[in-house]
């Protein structure tokens, strides 16, 4: 019961330390300057750039600063309710304006930001319960026995736990694949009727991000963060567990 319930404290932890760790890379526009280099976009991007269907063959291909930079006013518009998506723009080589998105990559970004509005309310309700299990993990310390379910599970158990989980998703990931349930969860995300999938060719949104590669990388970089924060938070009130128990059986 006490293994359970600690495990229960997890999933809400990590679900807590997910959007600490979106906040934090939200601030560095998720990294998208180290993963540009890292995942060779700039060379999607001089590949399908100039094969556009959309008419932005124009769009200056060799100008990185202007790729990061259009990748943030992306960022900014879906956590702002998705106000300005249809103005975010670029110049091309002729000094003419031209807007980035189209249509339907435009409503599709917004029904994402309608998506991040919904997690963020997930969040707060995350946020409650865990201050909840965390007063019940404090609670009345000093009439904690060995067998109270208020007390934390031994390192053992928690390594084995987090094992199993990390084991079932890795099963998981390996038999469909990332890519095959990132696509399969759009499919039950979003409106049936709008548009979800890009091929580069037909977007500029696909191409600087190079999807899905890109988002396989920040979800990565995300659960790293996230998981180091409820490391944190978990050895804390581990310690904080033993000091008070050891003062009550002074």
């Amino acid at each position: 019961m006490r293994q359970f319930l600690w495990c229960i404290f997890a999933l809400i932890l990590l679900v807590f330390s997910l959007g600490i760790s979106w906040q934090i890379s939200k601030t560095t526009n998720f990294l998208y300057s180290f993963w540009y280099q890292t995942l060779h976009i700039n060379d999607v991007v001089i590949k399908n750039v100039p094969k556009n269907t959309q008419g932005k063959r124009d769009f200056p291909i060799d100008n990185i600063q202007l790729h990061e930079t259009k990748f943030a006013d992306i960022v900014q518009a879906i956590h702002q309710q998705g106000y300005g998506l249809a103005e975010i723009s670029y110049v091309n080589n002729h000094a003419v304006s031209k807007r980035l998105l189209t249509n339907a990559e435009v409503l599709h970004l917004k029904d994402v930001a309608n998506l991040l509005n919904a997690v963020e309310k997930l969040w707060w309700g995350s946020l409650i319960l865990l201050f909840g299990v965390l007063f019940l993990y404090g609670l009345n310390i000093d009439k904690i026995n060995v067998n109270s379910i208020r007390k934390m599970p031994t390192g053992k158990q928690k390594i084995m736990s987090l094992l199993s989980f990390i084991v079932l998703l890795v099963v998981v990931l390996g038999i469909w694949g990332f890519t095959e349930v990132f696509y399969y969860l759009h499919t039950v995300i979003f409106p049936a009727e709008h548009q979800w999938f890009f091929y580069y060719r037909d977007s500029l949104m696909a191409t600087l991000m190079k999807a899905p590669d890109i988002f396989s990388a920040i979800a990565a970089q995300l659960l790293a963060v996230a998981l180091l924060i409820a490391w944190a938070v978990d050895t804390a009130l581990s310690s904080y567990q033993v000091k008070r128990l050891r003062n009550s059986n002074k």
